[in-house]
């Protein structure tokens, strides 16, 4: 934008000093003055600057078409980039599973034939009208109408502190070194050489004329009843 208007004031200059100055010299030339000083240098002024307006003119054009060609890109405004702060990721605590013990209180195999292992659950026996008379935890039943513990070792059942008491052969349970007591058939309970003696109807074993009725506050094992009714109905 300079350049323009240096390059107008020039050429306005020039032509105003040529045309002033060609003027003041017929002016004087007509009235006797041969020759002007003033107007002979305005004119000279002016026709120099004529000459230096005409390159001013050249460079101007030249670079105004230059900036014509040139491609012109908009300016983008760069936004600010924003800090992403990542948060730490919270750890998933997973709840822990508990296992449930197994109501019966003990573990069988797949044949059903042997009990070896058993979870330690109480289950109390009692008689109906009266109160506990027997409390399982276990291979470990405590008569406690006696205070005696019992406990079921593979298939002999010991008086803790005395010895053996009674003998678990498939569903029969004997005496230790005698004969045999109660087999277990199904939901009766049968004396070996005597027949159906009484039976088990859910968490209750009644004697086969009802007059004793005796209830489990949980479900047992087949050797757990065994002992149970051994030690409920020997002295019978």
């Amino acid at each position: 934008m300079r350049r323009i208007y240096f390059s107008w004031i020039i050429a306005v200059l020039g032509i105003f000093g040529t045309v002033y100055g060609a003027y003041l010299l017929i002016y004087h030339f007509n009235h006797g003055n041969w020759l002007s000083a003033f107007s002979l240098v305005l004119l000279i002024i002016g026709i120099v600057c004529l000459l230096l307006s005409i390159p001013v003119w050249i460079i101007s054009y030249i670079n105004n078409k230059k900036m014509k060609d040139e491609p012109t890109h908009p300016l983008v405004k760069e936004e600010p980039k924003k800090e992403v702060v990542e948060q730490p990721k919270e750890e998933k605590i997973e709840p822990v599973q508990r296992q449930k013990p197994a109501r019966s209180g003990y573990i069988s195999r797949s044949d059903d034939k042997t009990y070896t292992s058993y979870v330690p659950t109480t289950v109390y026996v009692k008689q109906v009208g009266y109160g506990p008379v027997l409390r399982v935890e276990g291979n470990r039943i405590l008569n406690m109408r006696s205070n005696t513990y019992y406990r079921i070792e593979g298939n002999m059942v010991n008086q803790e502190g005395s010895g053996p008491v009674f003998e678990i052969v498939g569903n029969q349970i004997k005496n230790a070194f005698g004969g045999y007591l109660f087999e277990l058939s199904g939901s009766n309970i049968n004396k070996v050489y005597g027949g159906f003696y009484a039976s088990v109807s859910g968490n209750y074993i009644s004697l086969y004329d009802l007059s004793m009725k005796y209830e489990m506050t949980d479900s047992l094992s087949k050797k757990q009843i065994l002992v149970v009714a051994a030690l409920l109905f020997r002295s019978l």
